[in-house]
């Protein structure tokens, strides 16, 4: 069974957990939406990664990536606050 998922969608849910002050991004979520795509797609391969092999060195790669993404994303939240005030 093969299924689309909206990794845009997925990548702002995952973000917004990971990292709650996204919220305050909402009316800002098309200009980040290629950086929720790419979160969304290295969470899912991570957890690929993981059931596959959990002493791969690429697991310890996407998650040096995840964890950039989400430094990209407060750099984000730190200018649109710089912005707003």
């Amino acid at each position: 069974m093969k299924f689309q998922i909206d990794h845009v969608a997925h990548g702002w849910a995952l973000l917004a957990v990971r990292v709650p002050e996204i919220r305050a991004l909402s009316g800002h979520r098309q200009s980040i939406g290629e950086m929720c795509e790419c979160y969304s797609i290295a969470v899912l391969h991570l957890r690929k990664l993981q059931k596959q092999d959990s002493d791969s060195e690429y697991v310890v790669e996407y998650e040096k990536l995840i964890s950039g993404i989400e430094e990209e994303v407060a750099y984000y939240l730190a200018r649109f606050a710089r912005k707003a005030g």
